[in-house]
């Protein structure tokens, strides 16, 4: 009776639900997303309703607001062009923007919420708020405009003298002044031109120069802005030890006399010859009636800088010390009330000071290899505690406060500014006997035997956590993986980003968590890294840890950094005279260390390509590979011709090897070059050679490694795209589209995957954008292909081309594709969208078979759908879901250990990770599977045989006796 009752709980047990959870650390792990805005060129401070915000303009060409609490975004916009004028008033903020127009754009400080703006043709120099904010005075082009919300048209403009260069606006009363620089002449030498104008009617009232052999931007002049007492420009003559200070408007006496040894007694003449004067307050109106700025000059050896506060004194000019600091690499800022910081680097990072209004000090620990020197600094108060924050040049933000050397939060905006990325698969996860090992001593590496009684101990261990975490004696928590330690499935790598500002950040791919960084530079000039390369991968049983390598220009030299991808340590570091024009991966090792050679191709009168690691065996290991190495150049933008070169390996003594002219596609007349596309991870790794049709014939596709797509500006109109082969340089294939338009808001984006071409261009309305694809084959004849033995780029016969174009539902940025481990699965093409959207459309969409009418049962046996073109935005299909990311550029793809599965990233000014199942989780358990009825279910079925043999050999004896 009691074995019945215990086999009918069981039973009852077996088919009770199970509890569905995530572990903490399970949150956001299919994707992450991190909304940049690169590194500031201006930071304001200002608080709104009671709430510090940092007001930022940026190299991006965005225009921010960051939360001084948190270092959050409050509001963001993501501007149209380079911004040249940016300021804060009251309750709003002012921009100016554009490359070769002017958008002027008034928001609302706290939102963000875009007010009023106006565009005129003119590229911007300039824009400045009118006294009640109301409206804006800019100058664009040669003119000066005055600028009202709800107008159509500037309320006047005045044409200013061409002979100077204007790029500063001061408004004063009913005054506007507009200060240019007046070249050299022979009759003049370089000077300061002001031109006054009536803000309400803008009429003319002066114009005059003044500061001879002075320039706005030499650090020599400054100008202040007083409500009260009105605006003034200081500055000092190359071979004088005073400061004329002239205010604006006045021509008679021109300028009163002032002597820095007034402010700072310890000045002497040879000081002052050598001194510069420099603004502090980046937007005028945070002190009005005192402005401030900063005299910094060298003394026994040492820099200094003083913050000079001007006024007023009845009549009289004056001016006092705020503040002095030691300047050597300091960073200087003001802030809304009268303290002003310095933030000068150290042994250990960086030390700050609070002078003025307030007396604060601290120091900012930090690793200046990994973020660089301090860059700008900004001082913002949260109620009455101060906030630093510093900026360094690789574009890290962090905010401090006193009496803590730790930030309060930071931001790596050097992410803002990737140029490449690379993923690097890592090391697999250690066992549970490596586990249980390392927990006694790690230094030793247990025997076989051993370390299978320590994998049964370890598994029983963990049974049993869990077990006690089922009933709620145990927390359950997973512990926290370092960014660099990989999972069984392939879904934790390391992607490292270089970046134009000299930053190499390596990141996890699952959580975005920061592993390592690296801050390179030339000499004092940060490398403007490009390439990304993995030239050593992780391997399960090897001992070499993987390697990155990041190269990118600086001045006239070529910079290529190795690191250990693990933990950032620098392996080598090495500078090649030279600029080159391509760089790639070359196919054969370093002996010496076992890493990819790496490439860099010099364009000119002898072009060569340079090995590295720059030794000559490393380039005698090249030459031993048995294939020649061909390599083109001439494919950047703007180009009339692509020449192809192959490299010569006679007499190898320097990591030098020559180029010799192999061929030359030279474009047909009127037709420049606008993009060049190539295999992104080199030659394809194809499951299917062909492609099955429905009667079961096969099309065997045309797979070119080789394979290169040119896309052409024409000068009568229209684009053309052309297919060569790199090595040859033959044409395989053209076609012109006659109504494309490509243009910066309409740019031209393209994919190489397999045997599929896929572009997107601007055709103009109605039509839109234009999705072409073009797939290749051997033969339009099924069960035709080429059957030598031998294929070779110098003897190919031509494809049998394939093309469909349909119409994309949005302008996209950057295209990519799929990848998976063994190519089974089929690809996605990814569309990174100017709106900030990450689509993904399957091979289905885009297939250009696609039959016009409705499909015959061949076709539909082959997977075919009827033809339309619309393609569809539909949202299951936009792996960013709610995301807008900002800017994208680059879209890639890694694969997985799970062939279902691939690794997605899109990056340009945001980043985002995801990952992605283009044929569905077939090779993986569904997220809904109850792996607790399983067992429970096993454990049942166990029981029930244990409890019923009994039963059945009673059975069975009975039987036999009857």
């Amino acid at each position: 009776m009691l074995a019945r009752l215990a086999l009918t709980a069981l039973t009852l047990a077996a088919c009770l639900p199970g509890a569905r959870a995530l572990f903490p650390d399970e949150a956001g792990r299919i994707d992450w997303y991190r909304a940049q805005i690169g590194a500031p060129t201006a930071l304001i401070p200002h608080t709104h309703n009671h709430t510090a915000l940092l007001y930022a303009a940026t190299q991006r060409n965005v225009v921010a607001a960051l939360r001084a609490a948190d270092g959050q975004l409050a509001w963001r916009h993501v501007l149209d062009g380079p911004i040249s004028a940016f300021s804060v008033r009251d309750a709003r903020v002012l921009t100016q923007s554009g490359a070769n127009h002017s958008h002027v754009h008034v928001w609302d400080a706290a939102s963000g919420g875009l007010e009023w703006s106006f565009a005129q043709p003119a590229p911007g120099r300039g824009a400045v708020f009118v006294r009640d904010c109301a409206d804006v005075i800019a100058l664009a082009g040669d003119a000066l405009v005055r600028l009202a919300p709800g107008s159509s048209e500037p309320a006047w403009e005045l044409p200013l003298n061409r002979t100077a260069a204007y790029s500063r606006i001061v408004v004063h009363n009913d005054a506007v002044f507009a200060i240019g620089d007046a070249p050299q002449t022979r009759s003049a030498k370089r000077r300061l031109h002001v031109v006054q104008v009536d803000a309400a009617t803008g009429a003319l009232r002066k114009q005059y120069d003044t500061a001879e052999g002075i320039a706005l931007r030499g650090g020599s002049v400054v100008v202040l802005e007083s409500r009260e007492y009105g605006a003034y420009m200081v500055w000092r003559e190359p071979e004088n030890i005073v400061w004329y200070v002239h205010r604006l408007g006045l021509t008679a006496p021109m300028w009163e006399l002032y002597h820095a040894k007034l402010v700072e007694i310890e000045l002497m003449p040879p000081d002052m010859l050598t001194s510069t004067i420099a603004e502090l307050d980046i937007d005028a109106g945070l002190n009005d009636n005192t402005p401030r700025f900063s005299l910094s000059y060298s003394k026994d050896g040492k820099s200094k800088s003083v913050v000079v506060e001007m006024f007023r004194d009845g009549d009289r000019l004056e001016m006092r010390k705020v503040a002095s600091f030691l300047a050597d690499g300091s960073a200087i800022a003001a802030s809304p009330r009268r303290s002003v910081v310095a933030v000068r680097p150290t042994d250990t990072g960086a030390a700050w000071r609070v002078r003025g209004g307030d007396k604060h000090a601290g120091d900012y620990t930090y690793a200046r290899s990994a973020y660089g020197p301090v860059a700008r600094a900004a001082l913002v108060y949260v109620g009455d505690e101060p906030r630093v924050v510093v900026q360094t040049r690789s574009g890290q933000l962090a905010a401090l406060r006193p009496g803590s050397s730790e930030p309060l939060w930071t931001r790596n905006e050097a992410l803002g500014h990737a140029a490449d990325m690379a993923f690097l698969t890592l090391p697999p996860p250690a066992s549970a006997a490596e586990h249980a090992a390392k927990e006694t001593d790690s230094s030793v590496q247990p025997s076989p035997v051993a370390r299978y009684i320590l994998r049964w101990v370890a598994t029983g261990r963990a049974l049993v956590e869990w077990v006690a975490a089922g009933f709620g004696i145990a927390s359950g928590d997973r512990p926290a993986l370092a960014p660099t330690e990989g999972d069984h499935f392939g879904f934790r790598k390391l992607a490292v980003f270089g970046a134009s500002t000299g930053a190499v950040t390596a990141v996890s791919s699952q959580d975005g968590a920061h592993a390592w960084s690296h801050y390179l530079t030339h000499g004092r000039t940060p490398v403007r890294i490009e390439r990304v390369f993995v030239t050593r991968s992780s391997q399960a049983l090897s001992t070499d840890a993987p390697v990155i390598v990041a190269a990118g220009r600086a001045r006239n030299a070529t910079v290529v950094a190795a690191f250990d991808a693990l933990t950032g340590r620098v392996l080598s570091e090495d500078t090649l005279p030279l600029v080159y024009a391509r760089a790639f991966e070359l196919p054969a090792t370093d002996p010496a260390t076992g890493q990819r050679l790496l490439g860099f191709a010099v364009a000119g009168a002898e072009p060569r390509v340079a090995v590295w690691p720059p030794t000559a065996d490393a380039a005698r290991a090249l030459c031993a590979h048995t294939a020649p190495l061909y390599v083109e150049l001439g494919d950047q933008a703007g180009s009339t011709a692509v020449h192809g070169y192959r490299v010569a390996c006679a007499d190898v003594t320097e990591p030098w090897l020559a180029a010799e002219p192999a061929w030359e596609f030279v474009l047909p007349a009127g037709e420049t070059l606008i993009s060049a596309t190539r295999y992104e991870h080199g030659a394809q790794h194809t499951a299917l050679q062909g492609r099955v049709l429905g009667d079961r014939s096969v099309l065997y596709k045309y797979i070119n490694p080789h394979l290169g797509v040119l896309a052409t500006q024409r000068a009568a109109g229209g684009i053309a795209v052309y297919l060569i082969d790199r090595v040859s340089g033959r044409l395989l294939h053209s076609v012109v589209h006659e109504q494309a338009v490509v243009s910066r808001a309409h740019p031209f984006v393209a994919t190489l995957s397999e045997n599929r071409l896929v572009y997107q261009f601007w055709r103009g309305l109605p039509a839109g954008y234009v999705t072409a694809v073009a797939e290749l084959f051997e033969s339009d004849r099924p069960d035709t292909r080429n059957e030598s033995p031998a294929v070779s780029s110098l003897d190919l016969q031509l494809p049998s081309v394939v093309m469909a174009a349909f119409v994309a539902p949005e302008a996209a940025t950057a295209l990519g594709t799929t990848r998976t481990g063994s190519s089974i699965t089929t690809r996605d093409v990814l569309f990174g969208l100017a709106s900030g959207k990450l689509l993904a459309l399957p091979d289905a969409l885009l297939d250009p078979r696609r039959p016009m009418g409705a499909p015959t049962k061949d076709e539909q046996a082959e997977g075919l759908v009827a033809y339309a073109a619309p393609l569809p935005l539909d949202p299951r299909r936009v792996l960013s879901h709610g995301h807008a990311v900002a800017g994208i550029a680059h879209v890639r793809s890694a694969p997985t250990h799970l062939e279902s599965t691939a690794l997605v990233a899109a990056f340009g000014l945001d980043v985002f990770f995801s990952r992605t199942s283009p044929s569905g989780l077939f090779d993986q358990l569904s997220p809904t599977f109850s792996k607790a009825n399983l067992v429970i279910t096993s454990l049942a079925l166990v029981a029930g045989c244990l409890l019923g043999a009994p039963m059945v050999r009673r059975k069975l004896t009975t039987r036999a006796w009857a």
